[in-house]
């Protein structure tokens, strides 16, 4: 990045890379091993695709990053308009898609009601406690509690000390280990995916402010709790798909990500700055929020109608065409209309005050 171009394109790469990750782990291993949604066993590939929920870590990396050098150039209202804006329109165009899928295909796998369908387009209905359609909208809910941290330090005025913010969420982390915290607070910090949003930021306060000794330090830590999460994730996972994980592999994972973004940081990853890393980091979004049961539901209906690595191919590319429609026709049309209306309510609304 020079002081004239803010895109990173290397981390649409990794968005990209980070979805497809997560395809494959729900697709090759967590249909087959937990709930029935698929019928179809891809051993021996499972056992690699099993690590591929690590990029939902990466995407978490991703959006300290991301988040941050947005908020920094915006201000609050700013902030949330571009969220509204980046967010939404895929959101209705996933959750409708899916809604229609189930309806349609959705057999005794998957059911869904008007109701539901209503709520889910809000995104915040698992804090209502209104079953998603999709299972990967959880992710949606952690970082909408990321946002509002960061909202509330932009409505404070604050988002230049985020540095102090950062360290200090990161003792919470470490007392939470030894003396875990009332809920609530867990509920706000979200401490079991904390430390990816807060490496994520301090690359990008790096980048954005240089090698500084604090952000170093402040990023040694997180590392440490980052390892030491995903070390102890490995005991739950194994539990819940009765399959053995490796720690060693998710922790040799997650440095990498980190070793990933300490090459950004130098610039060494300048080959992937092309137009076509933008294109395929465009599909990211949708393509993360239509995959999951919409596959499922394929793969239930064709299951020993074809090759079965044909069928994987086949839902894949399916996935992705969906992901396309809906960023060619839905985030490009509606997205612009969504942002000038907000725009100009927004300036109503600044007229108003001001006359008053």
């Amino acid at each position: 990045m020079n002081k004239n171009n803010t895109r990173f394109y290397e981390i649409d790469f990794l968005r990209f890379v980070a979805a497809v990750a997560v395809v494959l782990f729900h697709y090759m291993f967590r249909g087959f091993a937990q709930g029935g949604y698929n019928p179809i066993s891809y051993a021996p590939f499972d056992q690699y695709a099993q690590y591929g929920y690590l990029g939902v870590h990466l995407f978490f990396m991703i959006s300290g990053f991301v988040i941050l050098l947005t908020a920094m150039k915006r201000d609050v209202i700013q902030f949330v308009i571009s969220r509204i804006v980046r967010l939404y329109p895929a959101f209705w165009a996933g959750v409708t898609f899916t809604a229609l899928m189930i309806v349609f295909f959705g057999g005794e796998l998957f059911t869904v009601s008007f109701p539901q369908y209503l709520s889910n387009l809000s995104m915040i209905d698992g804090f209502l406690g209104v079953e998603p359609i999709d299972g990967v909208y959880w992710t949606l809910l952690v970082e909408i509690k990321f946002y509002a941290l960061i909202f509330v330090l932009l409505l404070l005025k604050r988002i230049e000390n985020i540095d102090w913010f950062l360290a200090a969420w990161l003792v919470m982390q470490m007392i939470d280990i030894v003396m875990p915290l009332p809920k609530i607070v867990q509920f706000l910090l979200f401490p079991e995916w904390a430390p990816y949003f807060i490496s994520g930021a301090l690359f990008y306060l790096l980048k954005l402010k240089g090698m500084k000794i604090q952000y170093l330090g402040l990023l040694t830590i997180s590392f440490g709790l980052a390892l030491y999460k995903v070390k102890n994730e490995v005991i739950t996972l194994s539990e819940y798909y009765s399959t053995a994980f490796n720690p060693i592999i998710p922790m040799a994972v997650v440095s990498f990500f980190f070793l990933i973004f300490s090459l950004i940081l130098a610039n060494k990853l300048t080959f992937f700055r092309s137009t076509w890393v933008l294109k395929i980091g465009a599909l990211t979004y949708p393509l993360y929020l239509v995959h999951q049961n919409v596959g499922f539901m394929l793969f239930n209906l064709f299951e020993g109608t074809v090759n079965k690595y044909i069928l994987l191919v086949a839902v894949i590319a399916f996935a992705l065409l969906v992901a396309w429609l809906i960023h060619r026709l839905v985030e490009k049309n509606l997205s612009l209309a969504l942002k000038s209306g907000l725009n100009q309510l927004e300036y109503k609304a600044k007229a108003l005050l001001s006359w008053r």
